[in-house]
């Protein structure tokens, strides 16, 4: 019953996004179409089958049965169907108006994809806090190889600007088998040195490893009020120095201490400024959404006024460009891995993933794709 629903739960997350980006592609094509007076025969969201709609000024606005996306029919639009004597059809447009006509659907995407991301900066979401600095490094990986060091804050990758560990940890997997260059300081001291990330085989193919972890303290970030970390007297501010009566430096090592409890009651030792704590987290089943039984670790709120959303909209847009033309050139030179490119299948796989955990998510989803 469950993989029912979860199947289920994917399509519908799938109609939604893949749908409204096609629809938002076609009213690009619709809305030029209009301004230059071009006689739009049919805007319909879905294809096949028309289940019900409208006309108003020539325009057959209609809902149809598969509501995959949407197409506009345009008078003229062929050669077959073109009556040059007639001013209102496609192809008796000037070129540059039928060049603008077809350029509006992809424009329209790009559009929407940087209004996206630029309103949910504004609107402002939670982040957690993870700088780009060495918390953990595994012997004989690239890393250790390269003469990293536990502490070290990398600051560049071949020259891109490394803002948190999700940036380093995105350049290493997009690099496998690729000497990169990598800029960091080290105390006060820029230094430079070369790793290649190892080259590993996934699901989605080939990824770089380099065998480091950030440095995450574990300490406490927002409180939910009412929450079993509240009851348990937790306080922002407060470090985790022992589970269960052993040692712990890393948020990691606390993520183990959860997982493994299968839901039982942790005896937590805290540090609250330079006095000691002993409380108990009471038991609790483990759930994705609320992993720390009530806490959540140091977050930022990102938000941004409209210039600032926009720019950074640009930017962020801009990096998945490169992202993506990097993945098409290691297609092409036999470094990559078709298992790179999302099928339909995992698509609505992805889809259902992040309609679950928000309209947040699924709207960045949308703005990636």
């Amino acid at each position: 019953m469950a993989i029912i629903q979860t199947i289920l739960h994917n399509a519908f997350a799938f109609i939604v996004v893949l749908g409204l980006l096609i629809f938002f592609h076609e009213a690009g094509h619709f809305l030029v179409a209009k301004l230059f007076r071009v006689r739009v025969l049919v805007f319909s969201f879905g294809f096949g089958k028309r289940l019900f709609g409208f006309e108003a000024g020539g325009t057959d606005y209609r809902v149809s049965l598969i509501p995959l996306g949407g197409y506009v029919r345009m008078a003229g639009d062929t050669p077959e169907d073109n009556q040059p004597a007639n001013p209102d059809e496609f192809l008796s447009k000037p070129k540059w108006q039928r060049f603008l006509i077809l350029f509006a659907g992809p424009f329209m995407n790009l559009f929407i994809a940087i209004a996206v991301f630029a309103a949910i900066d504004m609107v402002g979401i939670e982040q957690r806090l993870v700088s780009p600095v060495i918390g953990e490094i595994s012997a004989k990986e690239p890393a250790e190889r390269a003469g990293l060091h536990v502490g070290d804050r990398i600051t560049a990758i071949n020259g891109e600007k490394i803002e948190d560990f999700d940036d380093l940890r995105l350049a290493i997997s997009m690099h496998g088998g690729t000497p990169l260059r990598v800029e960091f300081l080290r105390g006060n001291q820029k230094l430079t040195t070369t790793m290649t990330p190892r080259r590993d085989e996934s699901e989605f193919g080939p990824v770089g490893r380099a065998g480091i972890r950030p440095l995450q303290e574990p300490v406490i970030g927002r409180i939910i009020p009412g929450s079993i970390a509240a009851t348990a007297g937790l306080r922002p501010g407060d470090l985790i120095v022992a589970v269960d009566g052993k040692p712990i430096t890393q948020y990691s090592e606390f993520d183990n201490a959860i997982i493994n409890s299968k839901g039982a009651a942790l005896t937590l030792d805290l540090r609250r400024g330079a006095t000691p704590v002993h409380t108990v987290l009471a038991a609790m089943p483990f759930t994705d959404k609320d992993p720390y039984r009530g806490f959540l670790p140091p977050t930022t709120i990102r938000k941004f006024g409209f210039g600032e959303a926009v720019a950074d909209s640009v930017q962020q847009n801009w990096k998945m460009l490169k992202l993506a033309g990097e993945a098409l050139h290691r297609l092409f030179t036999a470094q990559g891995s078709m298992k790179e490119l999302s099928g339909p299948l995992q698509i609505a796989q992805i889809s259902g993933e992040m309609l679950r955990r928000g309209w947040v998510a699924t709207a960045l989803l949308m703005s990636m794709i």
